[in-house]
């Protein structure tokens, strides 16, 4: 698993990639920066590059705090509330997690450069 941290307008987020190849080559492109915009349920944005998924993986719906990976779309999303209904949501692949709270995710609107980088242990 590898620790990155995630730089949304003021705030840093600390999350943990999982041990996908998807979440591996993610961290092959880091630093990253990826043009995301807050809703109610969580911040996304077209990723500027394929992630390789394992169709096995793919699923419905989220757990808040999942960092997910959308394969038919490209995109990449930090999912911070409505997890009780987010299984009318298909095409997820989820890819890490937020260490932590994730208060500070649901006060953002917006857009935002988002930049994601390896963390420092």
């Amino acid at each position: 698993m590898q620790p990155i941290v995630m730089h949304i307008g003021d705030a840093t987020i600390s999350a943990q990639l999982n041990d996908t190849a998807a979440a591996h080559a993610l961290c092959t492109q880091l630093p990253v920066v990826i043009p995301m915009s807050a809703s109610s349920v969580g911040i996304c944005g077209a990723a500027p590059f394929e992630l390789p998924v394992d169709s096995a993986r793919i699923h419905r719906g989220w757990t808040n705090g999942d960092i997910n990976y959308n394969p038919g779309g490209g995109w990449v999303a930090v999912f911070f509330d409505d997890e009780e209904n987010s299984q009318r949501y298909g095409d997820q692949f989820t890819i890490g997690h937020i260490e932590g709270s994730i208060e500070e995710l649901r006060r953002l609107t917006g857009s935002y450069d988002v930049t994601i980088e390896a963390r420092r242990l």
